[in-house]
This record gives C-alpha cells, sequence and structure tokens, in this order.
C-alpha cells in the first residue's frame, strides 16, 4: 500500500495491529524460552513490549518515538543484566556504563533483532494480501516445528489463528472506513452488535478446530511416507550397514532409522544417518583428546572387514590402576609421553567392546562399587586396543562399567624434527605389518594418481600427509547425509574422492587411510569419539552442580585416521575432516591445538580491549562520552530539523496540524532557508511574485520552483483535498532546491 494510504491508517487500526502482532511474537517467544537462556527471553519480551508501548502511543512522532525506543532499551538492558548477569556498582559514568558495556554481547543482538523485525513488519504489513501471506509463513513454521521437532505447538497455533482473524477483521473494517465514510459512522453507534457478531464467529471456527475428532487418515500424509520410505534401512546385514558413526534403532510402530552412535559394524560404509544427542559419558581430563575406542586395518572397498578376520593378539589385563604392570604399546615410538589421568563417567547403559580413553592407555582402574564383580579386559599391544570382556561374578546386567579411570602416556610430538625426516630415515628398518600397507587388486589407479599429484610437492612423508590432509578439508562438501545417487564406482574411496564429492567422517577417514598407503605410508583406521564438549564459563557459574568434564553424546561418535612414522615416533593421529581438529602434544615452545590457538589469540583480544578501557582516565572517558552524545544529538537533530519545526508549531497551536497546513509551513521552511542562499522574498511580494522573480534570475531552478509554488497554492486556496503524497513531494522539491542552490552558490 502507498505511503498515502498508509499515512491515513485509523489510530485504533495501528493499535490493534500492534495487539494482533505482539499475541504472534509471543508464540514465538514461547517457543524460543527453551532454547534461550532465561535473561534473552526476558529482554527480549521486555524489549518488544517497550517498542510497542511507543508505537502505540508516539507514532505521529518519529523522533521522540525512536529516542524513546533508544532510551527504553538501555534502562531494559542493564536492568534485566542487573538481574540475572552482574551486579552494577559504582558511579553510574564511567563505571556502570563501562560494566553494561562489557555484558551486553550477546544479548543486546537479540533485543535489536527484535526491535528491528517488529518495527520492519509493521510498516511493511500494511495490506490484506502481505498480511496473509505473513499469517501462512507462521502457520506453515509453527506446524512444520511441531512435526518435526519433539514440540508441542497446538497451542501456539491456535492463538496464531486467534490474532490472525483479528486482523483480517480489522482490516475489513479498515477498508469499510476509508471507502464508505458515512457508513462507518453509522456502524460505530452499534458497537455491541458488531462485537457479539464477531465473538460468535470467532468462537465458531476455534470451536470446530478444537472439537475435530482424532481418527485416522484416509490417504498417507507426506511426511509419514517420505519417513516410511526408511523403513529400508535394516539393521546390521547386507543392503544398509550403519558407519562408524551410525547405530540403527527401531521401535515397534514406527520404521527402523540410522542414528549417529559408535557401531559395531564397519563392513559396509557410507549410508546417510540421522544426529542424535544422547549422552555417552564425560570425561575429566587435563589433555583435551579423541576418546580412542577400535581400529581397523584391512580394507575391502566397500568398508573395513571385521575382527574375526583381521584377529587380535591379546594377553589377559586385570586392571588396577597404577598399582598393576603399565600397559606396552609395542609400535607407540620412541618420544617422549606426557601421563595424563582421565575419569569417564558413563551416562548410557550400554555396553562396547573396550573401553575408551586418549591415545595410548597405560592403566585402568574399574570404580564401580562393585567388590564382588572383577573386571575382564585383554590388551591388544599392537593396535593398543583395550577390549572389555565383562564382568565376573557380577549380576548379568552388570556388563560394563560405570566409571573408571584411564592413565593414558600421550606423545608429545617434536613436529619441526618429524616434518625434515626422509622415508629412508623413517622406515629403514622395514619392521612394519603388510596389513598396514594392505590395499585391494582392484583398487582404482585413479586414486593412487590423485594422491601423488597432491603430494607431489612435499619433500618428506609428513609433509605429504600434511598436503594430502589439507586437501580433503578443503575440497569435499562435510553432509551426514551424502547423495548416493552420484555414486557409480563400486569402491568406496573412489566414489567419494570422484563422484560424490560430499560425506562425513567414514569418508574423509578412509580415504585419508587408502591414500596414504598409495604412498607407501603405513596408515590404520580409528574409531571412537571426538572430545564432546565442555561447559562455559557462564554456564558453570550458572549451576555450579554441572560436571566440569568433556560431554560426550552419540553425535561425537568419529572416526580418524592414524599413520605410522617408524619405530622413532610411532603412530600418530590425522585428521582429514573438516570442522574436527585433533590435539598433539607438542615440545612447550610449539602448540598444533588450533582450537586453544583460537581461544588464546580471543582472549588475549579481550584482555587487551579490557585493557584500554581500564587504563584511561574516567574525566578524559566522560569527555569522549559527552562529546560522542552532542555529535549524535546534533546530527539526530539536523536529520530531523523539519519534524522537529512542525512538531513546535503544533505544539504553539495546540493542536495538529492538517496536511494543508504541513505544506505551507514546509514551504515557508524552504524560503527561509533560501534567503540564507541569497534568494531575498520583498515584503511587499507574495508568495506567487517572489516565486516568478527567482525564476527569472535563476532559470535553472524553474523545473523546481514552478511545482513547488503550485503545491502551495493548491494546499492554501485550492478546495481538493490535499493527500499525504503530495507532502512527501513537497518534502522532495524543498531538498532537491536546497541542494541546487547551494551547489550553484558554491560554483560561484
Amino acid at each position: 500500500m502507498n505511503n498515502a494510504v498508509k499515512s491515513a491508517e485509523p489510530a485504533w487500526y495501528r493499535l490493534f495491529v500492534i495487539v494482533w502482532m505482539m499475541i504472534i511474537a509471543m508464540q514465538w517467544i514461547d517457543y524460543t524460552e527453551p532454547i534461550w537462556y532465561q535473561e534473552t527471553t526476558a529482554l527480549v519480551t521486555a524489549t518488544l513490549f517497550a517498542v510497542a508501548l511507543c508505537e502505540a502511543l508516539l507514532h505521529a512522532r518519529p523522533w521522540l518515538n525512536w529516542t524513546l525506543k533508544s532510551l527504553a532499551l538501555i534502562v531494559i538492558l542493564r536492568t534485566i543484566l542487573g538481574i540475572y548477569i552482574y551486579y552494577p556498582s559504582g558511579p553510574l559514568f564511567p563505571d556502570q556504563a563501562r560494566q553494561l558495556l562489557a555484558h551486553s554481547s550477546p544479548y543486546i543482538w537479540f533485543a535489536l533483532a527484535a526491535w528491528g523485525l517488529f518495527d520492519l513488519l509493521i510498516r511493511l504489513l500494511t495490506d490484506r494480501a502481505k498480511v496473509i501471506m505473513f499469517l501462512s509463513c507462521n502457520l506453515i513454521a509453527l506446524t512444520i516445528l511441531d512435526s518435526f521437532t519433539s514440540y508441542y505447538l497446538w497451542g501456539n497455533v491456535a492463538w496464531l489463528v486467534f490474532a490472525g482473524l483479528g486482523w483480517l477483521v480489522c482490516l475489513h473494517f479498515r477498508r469499510f472506513q476509508l471507502k464508505y465514510p458515512q457508513g462507518w459512522v453509522k456502524l460505530r453507534k452499534e458497537p455491541l452488535k458488531i462485537t457479539l457478531n464477531i465473538v460468535v464467529i470467532f468462537a465458531s471456527v476455534l470451536l470446530i478446530g478444537v472439537s475435530m475428532p482424532a481418527v485416522s487418515p484416509i490417504l498417507t500424509d507426506p511426511y509419514t511416507a517420505w519417513k516410511k520410505r526408511g523403513a529400508a534401512v535394516q539393521a546390521p546385514g547386507p543392503g544398509a550397514v550403519p558407519s562408524s558413526e551410525t547405530s540403527t534403532i527401531s521401535s515397534p510402530n514406527s520404521p527402523e532409522e540410522v542414528l549417529s552412535g559408535y557401531s559395531r559394524d564397519d563392513t559396509r560404509l557410507g549410508d546417510g544417518f540421522e544426529f542424535s544427542y544422547s549422552p555417552v559419558m564425560n570425561v575429566t581430563s587435563d589433555v583435551r583428546s579423541y576418546w580412542r575406542g577400535e581400529t581397523r586395518r584391512i580394507y575391502t572397498g566397500a568398508g573395513w572387514a571385521d575382527l574375526d578376520k583381521e584377529g587380535r593378539d591379546t594377553h589377559f589385563y586385570a586392571g588396577g590402576g597404577d598399582n598393576s604392570p603399565p600397559l606396552v604399546n609395542r609400535d607407540g615410538g620412541q618420544i617422549e609421553t606426557r601421563k595424563v589421568e582421565q575419569i569417564v563417567t558413563m551416562q548410557t547403559d550400554k555396553d562396547y567392546p573396550v573401553l575408551f580413553g586418549g591415545y595410548a592407555i597405560s592403566s585402568v582402574e574399574v570404580l564401580d562399587e562393585a567388590p564382588e564383580a572383577r573386571p575382564r579386559m585383554h590388551w591388544a599391544s599392537k593396535e593398543a586396543e583395550l577390549r572389555w570382556n565383562g564382568f565376573s561374578g557380577a549380576d548379568p546386567g552388570y556388563a560394563y562399567p560405570k566409571r573408571y579411570k584411564v592413565t593414558a602416556e600421550i606423545p608429545v610430538i617434536p613436529l619441526d624434527e618429524l616434518r625434515q625426516a626422509s622415508y629412508d630415515a623413517l622406515y629403514s628398518s622395514r619392521n612394519v605389518n603388510s596389513q598396514y600397507l594392505q590395499i585391494p587388486a582392484n583398487f582404482p589407479q585413479r586414486v593412487r594418481e590423485l594422491a601423488e599429484e597432491v603430494t607431489a610437492e612435499g619433500a618428506t612423508p609428513y609433509e605429504k600427509m600434511e598436503l594430502l590432509q589439507a586437501y580433503l578439508r578443503q575440497n569435499y562438501e562435510y553432509t551426514n547425509k551424502p547423495d548416493l545417487t552420484r555414486k557409480q564406482s563400486e569402491d568406496f574411496v573412489d566414489s567419494f574422492l570422484f563422484e560424490i564429492k560430499q560425506g562425513y567422517c567414514d569418508y574423509y577417514s578412509t580415504s585419508m587411510v587408502m591414500m596414504a598407503r598409495s604412498l607407501q605410508i603405513p596408515a590404520r583406521w580409528v574409531k571412537g569419539y571426538a572430545p564432546g564438549s565442555m561447559p562455559s564459563i557462564e554456564m558453570m557459574q550458572r549451576f555450579p552442580e554441572m560436571e566440569t568434564g568433556y560431554s560426550v553424546s552419540n553425535s561425537d561418535a568419529h572416526s580418524w585416521a592414524e599413520l605410522y612414522f617408524g619405530e622413532e615416533y610411532g603412530w600418530i593421529p590425522f585428521e582429514a575432516t573438516p570442522g574436527f581438529d585433533t590435539t598433539l602434544l607438542t615440545p612447550e615452545e610449539e602448540s598444533v591445538d588450533t582450537w586453544s590457538e583460537d581461544l588464546t589469540e580471543d582472549d588475549a583480544s579481550s584482555e587487551e580491549m579490557s585493557g584500554m578501557l581500564d587504563g584511561m582516565d574516567p574525566k578524559a572517558l566522560r569527555w569522549v562520552f559527552g562529546i560522542s552524545l552532542t555529535t549524535l544529538v546534533l546530527s539526530l537533530l539536523y536529520m530531523f530539523r523539519s519534524e522537529l519545526y512542525l512538531a513546535l508549531v503544533r505544539i504553539r497551536l495546540g493542536r495538529s496540524l492538517t496536511l494543508a497546513e504541513k505544506i505551507s509551513f514546509e514551504v515557508l521552511g524552504v524560503v527561509r532557508r533560501l534567503r540564507r542562499q541569497g534568494l531575498y522574498r520583498e515584503e511587499h511580494e507574495t508568495m506567487r511574485e517572489s516565486f516568478v522573480r527567482w525564476e527569472q534570475d535563476q532559470p535553472e531552478l524553474a523545473q523546481l520552483l514552478r511545482p513547488l509554488l503550485t503545491s502551495f497554492e493548491k494546499a492554501n486556496y485550492s478546495p481538493d483535498a490535499v493527500l499525504p503524497e503530495h507532502l512527501l513531494e513537497v518534502k522532495e522539491l524543498s531538498r532537491k532546491l536546497s541542494k541546487a542552490v547551494k551547489g550553484r552558490n558554491n560554483s560561484a
């Protein structure tokens, strides 16, 4: 709708629109309440109410409207952050102002977004088509969220329908008022009759909606049909086997679906899955690690051979922690290691074939309070796996420890030295298990060629592997649902590199292993869990009872590559999957943990900014603040000078100005500005005489002066109605005329 009609909106209609908008906004706040922090919800809610109140009361005064909104936001922000985040202390300025600035992010962005969205929608939704489109989008969004998430949102949908019906009714009456003003006057004399009719219609619509019986549909809806197509995804077996990131679950009344988790079968990789965020364990550790599970070494072209085909040389391990002899990692290398203790607390009742810990485990102590239960573990020294075989003398349901302590000897990698080590220096003994170089006979040649091409610039094995790692991370898309319709090659790695070109960790890690092997670098495939997440400092302050370790869920199930760099350095993990980063311990002068580096840089930057503020003298801060505030106020006064002038005239007259009066005062303001530019109006001249003389003296201004004069005379002498768009035209002409006169004077 154009600006003319928009400005002619009746006050009652605008008030009702604000009410309907607030009802709809509150439905979204109700949806986000479990997701947002409590202070974020409170801040956004208070901001919306303040903005709505200002919009309802001060719509006709934009400059005052925006000023009060800004002040209200500052007051609300300080009040809510003072309740939830920090306690204001010291003088209001600069101490409390500095505290507010320090704690306002990110909360203020939510409040500003809510304010901006509310103002934008109020100004955009001006006709029935736009309102219906807006309501439809909200309705579709809420129903999708209700169907695809665990949230029950039918109450929100009902409120949305109520607000939508109310909005459409108001639109109807507004159109009626504008089109038939005399009929509207008569209609207003029967408010009770109108209200009762509206209430009956509303109640009937809502009653029908909530009273419909729950019957099974005759036709299957598209969403259910789409979900049931997953019934083709079977439990581990031929056709669709979960990868290392996935496990299959089912219920009696629903088709089986593949969810992320630690798998038991890796013989066929590549199917898509849904992320499961169910908790697995909490790990307390001084060092961020990958929680290593099992390794695989025989690649079949479709996945990794199972344990029966690979075999393991193991020996019995009774546990006992530091009191027992350390476990020997036969291929762990001869470099320095760091001893790290890790406490693992399981948060699931499932059992696993191994105990998890950082590489490499040197001892384990089961901390469960069950003295009659004796753990049965077997250590595979070549693979550095601690296989779990249950408890002896325990209840049948007691299959996996709930809590255990791992002592890990984590290697400290001398990266500079390793990068310079040649192939002959690393593998001179040739004492490498041939299965770590195993490649199927029908392995595609183009994979070998790609590996050679990517690593051609690397002078040493480690440099080549860094190039290979970077290539995989930068050239392929991560997704948990790869498009398998692109697959043509029967080889898993080949189809990923040249056809599918997207996938998850199994794709990247398997490709890293096999491409490394094609370059004669011993490699093996490892599965376990990524480090997980630690609670933020803010969360720990908010909930002191929270566990402080790494929280690991099934969405953290992961696979990666380990490469062998000779007897000196042993096995070193390589992370080829984008978005994941391994932590390598290095000598004290180095750190290659990208995650830690980024965190340290951010902290240093924050401390630097904080130090700059703290170092400034409070008096200097006041001057800076005062000058900035004065500049801002003067800029606003200049930008809204026309509105301020009309507001002063309105106050002086004691009533609102008509459109004709606004045009007259606007033109008079132009005349005053032209006087400062050298175009004088004589006292005896009428407005027309002055404009005609100016046109004769300055012919280049005629195209601006003539329509401005016409608008002035029409506003003062014509019986025709003046429309809001005429006022906008006058303002635009005034701006152009002032600019043209100023430009002429500057050129002269």
